[in-house]
């Protein structure tokens, strides 16, 4: 499971006057900041000092406090103000959910913000700045219960009702941890500036009126609630897991090239500490101890973890870079007393087919999960291997049988945007329905993943297309239309398939454009929110309705005006005056 940072993300366009030419012919601007010297560091840094700023443009969440919301009321709202006083500027804002993939992509790459705010330190995609403060996971329930849990293996975890996140450290340390069936999940959706309560601090809201008993959040959503007068008393959790880290150092981030901009923000930083330190402590941030951060709090902190983070990739590669095995070697292997069924999924990382065939005539179980719940048939799926994936269907692997999360090997094929993979599993026995955990579809979570050659493959194969997943009833297309298109030319040639190509082939399909989810919320609203004009004509064209009204009355373009959607709104205007006349 993957960690969510439970943060929006803020970016600056900063038009610096470089005083120092030294600096500009020594660092280039594709130059990445890893590949500079100290004496082109140093340079750097004197020229942010002269630099001036001609704007602020803010790539902000429109809805999720208490980080940032459409109205300004964010603590990340509150710093980029102090930010742009201190560089002599003004904030203007570009607003965009970042519960989306492709953060960097989209913002950096096509210039709608050059500078992400609290993403944490060593970010990969970011140059990032000293860290601001260091918070973390905490436990929030009602102060009238006094829980005082000492550990996450308190056996009254396990029958309370629980409210976590979808994507979180801490569900996964609490799944470790045996607390699996009263768990409440928070569904990520796309439309929390919409309805507040798909806002991820709802939960701890959910926890004051007595709907859950403990809320395992993010520590700002707990804070801020704490902070407006609630009765909750707020337990971190970074003490109480010594192999998943729950504590983490927050940043601001610049494209990798921009030293300037780094240091320019660490000066005004600085310069201000005691702003920053208050707008956190107003807003209940609970503060780790830091000796690094510009901000440092009274919250023990844990210190070195004892198991360390190995990116995914690093993973495969050291599960592929196994000795050669000969046959000879197995034979004594399990003369030894080897386990044939570990070997088995030894020769499945591996991809040897021909390990793999002879460990099937010594008795292995073509079907036995792995110690990590994985059946062999879906480790095959999530490390890529079409061949041995179709050697396994062909012995008998069964292509429905889901590892210990409740996954088919589908769904990693979905998660992979891997259509041939989808195309093999579906011919020889896998169902194009087949849900995940909380009933999300498989055409579902590629759409919302941008795994968009899945979710062609999987509309191609038959998948329902107005299919609705989870309480809010999203459909297929609502999805589809909350995600807008590569922006320029050469994006849609190197990200090939997009939202648009799916949008258009299920409505070929029959889509239906004017569904609506539980709030009457419709694709083309969701469309008008998120300024996706093309979407927007693409669903007008396809007969949407423009004067559909959602649960509180709105329109389409009641949601572009409300989210300042430039683009929607001027198009959806135009195409109201074509048809007055």
């Amino acid at each position: 499971m993957k960690t969510a940072i439970c943060s929006s993300l803020i970016g600056i366009l900063m038009t610096p006057l470089l005083a120092n030419d030294a600096f500009a012919q020594a660092a280039p601007n594709n130059k990445a900041f890893e590949e500079f010297t100290q004496i082109e560091r140093d340079a750097a840094r004197s020229a942010a000092r002269k630099a001036h700023f001609s704007s602020f443009r803010v790539c902000g969440d429109p809805g999720n406090m208490p980080f940032s919301n459409i109205k300004g009321e964010g603590f990340e709202n509150k710093i980029a103000e102090v930010v742009a006083k201190a560089l002599g500027t003004s904030v203007s804002y570009f607003w965009r959910p970042y519960i989306e993939r492709g953060m960097t992509r989209q913002t950096f790459d096509t210039n709608d913000c050059d500078i992400l705010m609290d993403v944490p330190v060593g970010y990969e995609s970011a140059l990032t700045t000293a860290p601001l403060y260091r918070t973390t996971y905490v436990l929030a329930s009602r102060a009238d219960r006094a829980y005082d849990f000492k550990s996450l293996s308190d056996p009254r975890l396990k029958k309370l009702q629980v409210g976590v996140y979808e994507l979180s450290a801490l569900r996964q340390s609490l799944a470790d941890h045996g607390i699996v069936s009263n768990v409440h999940v928070h569904e990520v959706t796309h439309d929390g500036d919409l309805v507040e309560e798909h806002q991820p601090w709802w939960q701890v809201q959910e926890v004051v009126d007595g709907k859950l008993d403990v809320a395992a959040v993010w520590g700002p959503f707990a804070g801020w609630l704490k902070a407006k007068g609630a009765p909750l008393t707020l337990q971190p959790t970074n003490l109480l897991d010594n192999v998943i880290p729950m504590e983490f150092e927050m940043a601001i981030g610049v494209r990798k090239t921009d030293a300037i901009e780094k240091y320019a923000i660490e000066d005004a930083l600085n310069a201000h500490r005691e702003e920053i330190r208050k707008i956190l402590e107003d807003y209940g941030v609970p503060l780790v101890e830091c000796a690094n951060c510009l901000v440092s709090g009274p919250v023990r902190a844990h210190g070195i973890y004892t198991a360390p983070t190995v990116s995914a990739e690093e993973m495969t590669r050291l599960r592929r870079e196994h000795p050669v095995v000969t046959r000879e070697r197995l034979d004594g292997w399990l003369a030894d007393g080897a386990d044939v069924d570990r070997e088995f999924d030894d020769a499945i990382l591996a991809a040897d087919n021909d390990r793999v065939a002879y460990l099937l005539t010594k008795g292995a179980d073509i079907n036995k999960k792995d110690p990590q719940g994985y059946t062999p048939l879906a480790a095959s799926v999530r490390l890529g291997s079409l061949s041995t994936t179709l050697f396994l269907l062909d012995h008998g692997a069964r292509a429905e049988d889901p590892d210990g999360d409740g996954w088919t090997p589908l769904l990693h094929a979905v998660l992979r945007n891997d259509a041939p993979a989808i195309e093999a599993l579906l011919a020889r026995g896998a169902s194009v329905e087949t849900p995940a955990p909380g009933g999300y579809t498989p055409l579902s979570i590629a759409i919302e993943e941008k795994k968009y050659d899945a979710a062609r493959s999987l509309i191609a194969k038959g998948a329902k297309i107005d299919e609705p997943v989870n309480a809010k009833r999203l459909t297929p297309l609502m999805i589809a239309a909350s995600d807008p298109p590569p922006r320029s030319a050469a994006a849609k040639l190197t990200q090939g398939s997009n939202s648009i190509d799916v949008a258009r082939e299920l409505l070929a399909k029959g889509a239906n454009v004017n569904a609506a989810s539980a709030e009457g919320v419709t694709p083309l609203m969701i469309a008008a929110a998120r300024d996706n004009a093309p979407m927007v004509g693409l669903l007008l064209q396809a007969g949407a309705k423009a004067d559909a009204r959602d649960a509180a009355g709105e329109t389409a373009r009641d949601a572009a005006a409300k989210n300042e959607s430039g683009s929607a709104t001027r198009l959806l205007d135009l195409l109201a005056k074509s048809s007055t006349k």
